[in-house]
């Protein structure tokens, strides 16, 4: 059998006799999400001797297949919790784990956990196995069109109301990471008064108190154009001690984000169809359409150009063969140009 994720815990609760289960996915969170949902329910259900085994080189199969075959010494009902990193047992694994699933005991759960199985490894015996005696489930993963829903759903399960772009604006700082955002989330639920609707200004407001988010709030300022805002936050960042390359992360990526749009734009293709492609959310569209109308798209090169120097400064691998030598007086110089005030020369690379 093969089950939605999304109904796994409906789907137990109607099924008594399922012992064999294969969970894989790209995403961590909901991977482990639904290895918790697993857990409990059959936890609740007397399963109560957890056996946790995570197939690494060199290990012993013989402790995975003696789960099946030893008594409990409480003689109670066993739940046998198999990851398997890399998706592949082996040929000794793969047996293993297909008479485990064929000769499955209604006193033992076996859970194999893996990340993303392509058709290819869905299609190996041990997987058909399982699907044979047991469930698959796919946890799948969340695009970037649903990830700005994603998140407000989340948010709304800790008790915190936020429209949908002030979600979207979560989602892009934490990159598409479901992981990530689910921290973030539970962050804000400690520190939001529940009941009360999240705003942008109090989410950027309690991102702002980590030096990994500070970054967005420079790279907000050089796309709006707000030189002085820029430099302050820029001089407030060095001051603090952040270290240079996540300045250097930050502004690339809005860089290269830019050059790419940019380059799509001026080959026919619609400005919102390329930044649904870049994920650039409905909270920064306005920002990112006025950056684009300011910046040439030489400029957008030369800046990336620079960043690449500035990459190899940071790591010992180049000296800056121009200005001062000070990485954070090259950073002055990139975002003021993201401001529109060009301080390059065209043979500036």
């Amino acid at each position: 059998m093969e089950w939605n994720v999304a109904q796994l815990e409906r789907q137990l609760s109607q099924t008594s006799n399922t012992r064999c289960f294969l969970i894989h996915g790209e995403e961590t969170l909901l991977v482990e999400e639904s290895r918790d949902v697993l857990r409990q329910h059959f936890a609740n259900i007397g399963f109560g001797d957890l056996n946790r085994l995570t197939v690494e080189a060199g290990f012993d199969w013989s402790s995975f297949s003696q789960s099946n075959h030893t008594m409990s010494l409480f003689a109670e009902r066993r739940y046998v919790e198999l990851r398997i990193p890399s998706g592949k047992p082996g040929d000794k694994g793969a047996t293993l784990i297909a008479e485990f699933a064929q000769a499955a005991s209604p006193d033992t759960v076996l859970v194999v956990i893996c990340g993303k199985l392509d058709k290819k490894a869905l299609a190996n015996k041990w997987c058909g196995a399982i699907r044979e005696a047991g469930v698959v489930v796919d946890t799948g993963s969340v695009s970037s069109s649903r990830l700005p829903g994603w998140v407000q759903s989340r948010l709304k399960q800790h008790g915190i109301d936020a429209e949908l772009d002030v979600a979207s604006r979560l989602a892009w700082y934490v990159e598409g990471n479901l992981l990530a955002a689910d921290q973030e989330i539970r962050k804000l639920a400690l520190v939001h008064p529940t009941g009360q609707s999240l705003d942008v200004e109090t989410l950027d407001g309690v991102m702002a108190d980590q030096s990994r988010f500070s970054v967005f709030t420079l790279s907000d300022a050089c796309l709006a154009g707000k030189t002085k805002r820029c430099l302050r936050i820029l001089q407030n960042l060095k001051k603090e001690g952040v270290e240079p390359i996540l300045v250097l992360w930050a502004l690339t990526r809005e860089v290269r984000t830019l050059g790419m749009i940019a380059a799509e734009v001026k080959l026919g293709q619609a400005m919102s169809e390329s930044f649904k492609r870049h994920r650039v959310w409905s909270s920064r569209t306005q920002m990112v359409s006025a950056a684009l109308k300011r910046l040439s798209t030489d400029f957008l090169q030369i800046a990336l150009q620079r960043l690449a120097i500035l990459d190899r400064v940071i790591k010992g691998q180049q000296k800056l063969d121009d200005g001062p030598g000070d990485v954070w007086v090259e950073f002055e110089r990139l975002v003021l140009g993201l401001c529109g005030i060009n301080l390059y020369s065209a043979d500036c690379r």
